[in-house]
């Protein structure tokens, strides 16, 4: 049977670093270079991938807010969709915006499957926790993107372990080590120093706070901090660097283009990612493939892409003494960071975007079979 997909999505821009969206927008990229035929519903005018197997579809509107209103506006489309395509998998790429609206679907058309991506539970977002409640055991199949993540929807919603499949994010084959690019080790005034690099949103739950505190007690002078990406935390973060007197070592890159990441993971030495919650880091497998070591929060599924001591190290979770020594030790030993970068890249090989399409391709023909 020809697996065609629906999977509406909020966005899967081909320029954006939100995390969630570059993993729907690689998936979807995959599905379309192995032949899958997919469909989508966008805001109106968010941009998407050209590719000859997505067709995408927009609605009225090119914002909405609350996001969970997607449910209710994606509603006649799914009708609309089905009867012009005949597709006979619907994924939902977050159960918050298209969870509802699939239900309804699924109502009057009980034999097409739900396919369920869940990167994270939300603990303090409540509409999000009862949707779960009320809906999550009527997905067909649950993929998680980490082992944490499977435990966390065990543990609250007592889904049970059969329904959930884990399967892991990828990383592009362009991410790899090279030469530091003049221009920017220039643009930067990183000549002659060590690189400490973060690179995400800058919201709370990245922790940034506390590593501009840790940094602040780095013993060292040749040494700079690059927090690379923009979110609504940007001002008191910078308001926090200028209060310590680091202007001069902690830069402030803003948003860095999709095509220009590998030239900024391979300015750095160590890779930081003090994150309190992540489904799936996927910067820590990206900074491995450039064969930098990381150093991240010993919780969530960071646990599961850093190997401890051998990829990088794992630091107690906001504890500044722990991160300031293990950060002073890479730094002061240039032989410990090649080996754990070398292994760093070795392991980012484990995690590829074909590899992540063809087990969930397993997972649709498994349940079209059973139809």
């Amino acid at each position: 049977m020809r697996i065609k997909v629906c999977s509406p999505q909020l966005g899967i821009a081909p320029e954006s670093n939100s995390g969630g969206e570059v993993y729907d927008r690689e998936v979807i990229k995959a599905f379309c270079n192995h032949g899958i035929k997919v469909i989508t519903i966008l805001p109106k005018n968010k941009p998407y991938l050209i590719d000859k197997n997505l067709k995408a579809y927009y609605l009225p509107f090119p914002f909405i807010w609350p996001p969970y209103l997607f449910n209710i506006f994606i509603i006649p489309w799914l009708f609309w969709l089905y009867k012009k395509y005949n597709f006979n998998v619907l994924r939902i790429h977050s159960p918050y915006f298209v969870g509802l609206g699939a239900l309804v679907f699924k109502f009057f058309h009980p034999k097409i499957p739900l396919v369920a991506v869940y990167h994270h539970l939300e603990p303090k977002k409540h509409v999000y926790n009862l949707i779960n409640r009320l809906f999550i055991h009527q997905w067909n199949i649950i993929i998680a993107d980490s082992q944490f993540t499977k435990d966390q929807i065990i543990k609250k919603y007592k889904v049970g372990e059969s329904k959930i499949k884990i399967i892991y994010a990828g990383v592009e084959k362009r991410f790899k080590n090279i030469p530091k690019k003049k221009s920017l080790v220039k643009k930067y005034q990183l000549k002659g120093k060590k690189v400490l690099f973060f690179l995400g949103e800058l919201k709370p739950r990245k922790n940034l706070k506390f590593l501009i505190k840790v940094f602040n007690k780095i013993d060292n002078l040749g040494v700079k901090l690059l927090i690379c990406g923009q979110g609504k935390l940007f001002d008191s973060l910078k308001k926090q660097v200028q209060g310590l007197g680091l202007e001069n070592k902690v830069i402030f890159t803003g948003y860095i283009p999709e095509k220009e990441k590998v030239d900024y993971y391979n300015l750095a030495d160590i890779f930081l990612f003090p994150s309190s919650l992540e489904g799936f880091g996927m910067p820590i497998i990206e900074a491995g493939a450039c064969s930098v070591p990381s150093i991240a929060s010993d919780i969530s599924s960071l646990k599961e892409l850093v190997l401890n001591r051998k990829t990088g190290y794992l630091a107690r979770f906001s504890d500044l003494d722990d991160w300031k020594k293990k950060i002073e030790e890479l730094l002061e030993n240039e032989n410990l960071r090649k080996r754990m970068g070398l292994a760093g890249r070795k392991f980012s090989q484990r995690f590829s975007w074909n590899k992540t399409v063809e087990k969930q391709l397993v997972i649709y023909k498994n349940l079209l079979e059973k139809i």
